[in-house]
C-alpha cells in the first residue's frame, strides 16, 4: 500500500469513527427526550391484578423484615405479621403476582437479611433463615435460583440485644454470638426465555468496565442507609447497580415494597419506567417528595400518584 493510500484509508476510519461517535450521541439525545414513566401507587402488594401479564422487566424490591424492625401499625402490613409461616405464605402472594407480571427471561432482585432473635426476647438466640425460606418458596413457585450477591454491611446491633454492646454475648469469652453484619440479594429468574433488547437499548445500556468488574463479584461491600424515615432502607447506590445490572434503558422495574422510592429513583435516573406499591401512605408521600426533589438529576420524568390523600 503506498503512503498516499494509508493516509487515506486512516482517514477513512477517523472519519467512521466520528459519524458512529455522533449517532451514538444522537441516540443517547433521544434517549435522554423521551419521557420515563414512574407510576406510585398507594396500595396493598398482594393485590397487584392491575398490572398487565409480562409487562414488567425487572423487579427489585426489599420485603418487610418479619418481626424484627419497628413498622407504624397499618392495615395489610406483613411486618406486623406475628406467625413466620403465615408471613411466607403472605409473601408467596406477592411473588406469585411478580411471576405473572414479569417477562419471560425477567428478573426477582429482593434484599433481604436473616431475622435474629435475641435470648432476652424469645429465651434462647435464634436466627431465622429468611433468606433461604424465600429461595425455597420462589423455586415451588416456578422461579430459576441463580447465584445471589451477599451485600456486607454495618449490622445495628442494638435490633438484637438490649445494651447495646458490640458483642452479642460476654466479651473474649467462647461461645458468643457471630454479628449478623451481611445482606442476601437473591437472583430469581423467571424462566421461558431470554431478553432480546433493541440495538439502541444495548448501546445506552453498556456498563463501563471498571464497574462491571465490581458489580459481577458476589460480595459487595456497601453502607446501609440512614432509617431515619424509613425501618429498612436500603443505598440508591444498590439500587443503581442492580438496576443497570439487570435490565435495559426503556424497561420497566416494579417494587412492590416501594417505601421511600429508593429504586423508583434508581429506575428513573437509569432511565426506565418505574411502577412502585407502598401500603403506608406516609411513606408514599415521602416517595413522592423525593422523587420530584431527585427530578432535577435527570430529564423530567412522567410521574404519576395513585390513592395519596393530601396530609
Amino acid at each position: 500500500m503506498s503512503q498516499g493510500e494509508s493516509d487515506s484509508s486512516l482517514e477513512s476510519l477517523k472519519l467512521e469513527a466520528r459519524w458512529a461517535q455522533a449517532r451514538a450521541h444522537q441516540a443517547l439525545t433521544r434517549a435522554e427526550e423521551s419521557c420515563v414513566r414512574v407510576c406510585l401507587r398507594v396500595g396493598d402488594s398482594r393485590e397487584l391484578g392491575w398490572i398487565p401479564d409480562h409487562s414488567v422487566h425487572l423487579v427489585v424490591t426489599s420485603p418487610p423484615y418479619w418481626s424484627l424492625k419497628e413498622y407504624k401499625e397499618h392495615p395489610g402490613q406483613l411486618g406486623l405479621i406475628r406467625d413466620y409461616e403465615e408471613f411466607l405464605d403472605q409473601l408467596d402472594r406477592v411473588w406469585q403476582h411478580v411471576y405473572r407480571v414479569l417477562v419471560p427471561g425477567g428478573r426477582l432482585v429482593c434484599v433481604v437479611g436473616d431475622v435474629c432473635l435475641s435470648r432476652r426476647e424469645n429465651g434462647r438466640h435464634v436466627v431465622i433463615p429468611l433468606h433461604a425460606d424465600i429461595v425455597v418458596r420462589c423455586r415451588k413457585l416456578g422461579f430459576d435460583n441463580l447465584t445471589p450477591i451477599i451485600w456486607y454491611k454495618i449490622a445495628n446491633a442494638s435490633l438484637e440485644v438490649d445494651n447495646g454492646s458490640r458483642f452479642l454475648g460476654k466479651p473474649y469469652e467462647p461461645n458468643a454470638i457471630i454479628k449478623n453484619d451481611i445482606e442476601f440479594i437473591l437472583m430469581q429468574r423467571k424462566p421461558g426465555g431470554y431478553r432480546k433488547p433493541s440495538e439502541q437499548q444495548r448501546k445506552l445500556s453498556m456498563i463501563e468496565k471498571g464497574s462491571f468488574a465490581e458489580w459481577f463479584q458476589q460480595v459487595w461491600r456497601l453502607a446501609g442507609a440512614s432509617t431515619k424515615e424509613h425501618p429498612a432502607p436500603f443505598p440508591t447506590e444498590l439500587a443503581s447497580r442492580l438496576i443497570r445490572m439487570f435490565s435495559f434503558v426503556e424497561d420497566t422495574v416494579l417494587d412492590p415494597f416501594a417505601g421511600t422510592g429508593t429504586t423508583l429513583i434508581a429506575a428513573a435516573q437509569a432511565g426506565r419506567n418505574a411502577i412502585g406499591v407502598e401500603i403506608d401512605p406516609e411513606y408514599a408521600r415521602i416517595a413522592n417528595r423525593q422523587l420530584k426533589s431527585a427530578t432535577s438529576l435527570f430529564s423530567q420524568p412522567s410521574v404519576e400518584v395513585v390513592g395519596l390523600t393530601s396530609p
